[in-house]
């Protein structure tokens, strides 16, 4: 199995940034209209068991646990 050239990933990496950027401020552009209070507003509106089972699936449990294993 070979890799790809230094060019070609880099061109690759690039254009992932360059649509990461595209779709970060067509979404922005969508929201634009959004005021501050409303964008505020709508942190913490996520539930309990949702937010902890994502802490959960993040790695964050494990990551604390090695941490506290290890007195970091």
């Amino acid at each position: 199995m070979s890799s790809l050239p230094g060019i070609a990933s880099n061109v690759l990496i690039y254009v992932t940034y360059a649509i990461f950027l595209i779709v970060g401020c067509y979404i922005a552009w969508l929201f634009r209209s959004q005021s501050i209070s409303e964008f505020v507003h709508s942190n913490r509106t996520q539930t309990v068991i949702p937010l902890a089972l994502n802490f959960v699936a993040s790695g964050e449990c494990y990551n604390k646990a090695i941490a506290a294993t290890l007195h970091v």
